[in-house]
């Protein structure tokens, strides 16, 4: 068996990294948008309650200030930021890379949630590189 017609090397993975980003898209399909160009989508863990929403975001690198956390529909919750690319303390110049996994640059993630929200009770904390976003489902009344 022989692998020679299709890429190979810096080729092979940047089809692969589509092909895979692609993948992840259309299995999410129903519950994210689709993101910006030029941007990457932290892996998302959406948790439900009774009474509550609670979302975890993978965020590990990316300092606090640099979450920017909005709720610009009654349903939806939009993450947005910058990762700097990770780089092994006190090593300057330049580097060899043989894997390079870990996402930088800006991301953005929308989540649509399925009912109504209490937005101006959202809280976020940030904790271990875990960004948890909680929320009340709104109540009828």
């Amino acid at each position: 068996m022989s692998f020679d017609k299709f890429g190979q090397g810096d080729e092979f993975d940047e089809w692969s990294r589509k092909i895979h980003d692609i993948m992840d898209e259309m299995q999410k399909r129903d519950f994210v948008h689709f993101r910006d160009s030029g941007t990457w989508q932290p892996a998302t863990n959406v948790y439900e309650t009774r009474d509550t929403y609670h979302i975890c975001v993978e965020l590990a690198g990316v300092p606090r200030e640099q979450i920017d956390v909005e709720c610009s529909e009654q349903q939806r919750i939009t993450i947005k930021g910058n990762r700097r690319q990770p780089r092994p303390d006190g090593v300057e110049g330049p580097l060899s890379i043989h894997a390079m996994e870990v996402d930088e640059g800006p991301f953005w993630r929308e989540i649509d949630l399925p009912e109504p929200i209490e937005v101006d009770h959202l809280e976020a904390i940030y904790s271990e590189g875990y960004l948890w976003i909680t929320v009340p489902r709104k109540t009828t009344e």
